[in-house]
């Protein structure tokens, strides 16, 4: 399958890359110093802005999935998921994309009640900006007419994979390690499970 990660240079994206090329997928890294990541057989580098719809468009010709992995730029960001996502959207339409997956936070939309009361201190104060920016994120993706996933991460660590991903909707969420989310995001290329729903998960 040809697949492009938006967000390919951040920290989950580079785990993403790695589970996509590991897994027998071409893939193409899609980001403003895509062009910074080592060359290797199968990987493609699309050196771009995530808000310049024509470059968005022009990188997703020919792909049959989309990985949206992007990160905001600090806390007063209110807007790049959200006008990122909306980009990719459009493109994946208008490409007819078969599958789009995009992660996002436990936490947001009906997934509240998922979270431990630490992660909605932090989401009430500190991280209220990117939690809204993640909401209006998934509103936009839920009018996608492309085949979509929202996964909704649990907090993320830097640990390995352990391969023990729990996905739900009504679970206590906790911890997963980037690299255990990266396996369940190009797990989804292939897995129609939760097509058209989020899901939360963690470790």
């Amino acid at each position: 399958m040809r697949v492009i990660v938006f967000g390919a240079t951040g920290k989950t994206g580079g785990h993403v890359l790695r589970s996509a090329l590991d897994s027998g997928h071409e893939v193409t890294a899609f980001g403003r110093s895509a062009a910074r990541l080592d060359p290797e057989p199968g990987l493609s580098l699309f050196s771009g802005d995530v808000f310049d719809s024509a470059a968005v468009t022009d990188a997703v010709a020919g792909h049959d999935a989309v990985i949206v992995c992007l990160g905001s730029t600090g806390l007063r960001d209110k807007t790049t998921l959200a006008a990122g996502t909306t980009t990719i959207v459009a493109a994946a339409a208008s490409h007819e994309v078969g599958r789009l997956i995009v992660v996002s936070a436990a936490g947001v939309g009906d997934s509240w009640s998922q979270i431990p009361w630490s992660s909605k201190l932090l989401f009430k104060t500190m991280l209220r900006n990117l939690f809204a920016d993640h909401r209006a994120q998934e509103a936009i993706v839920e009018q996608s007419p492309t085949n979509w996933t929202i996964v909704r991460s649990a907090v993320l660590t830097n640990g390995p994979a352990t391969g023990a991903v729990n996905a739900t909707a009504t679970g206590a969420t906790k911890r997963i390690s980037r690299a255990d989310l990266a396996g369940f995001l190009v797990d989804q290329l292939s897995d129609d499970s939760h097509s058209r729903q989020a899901v939360s998960v963690t470790s």
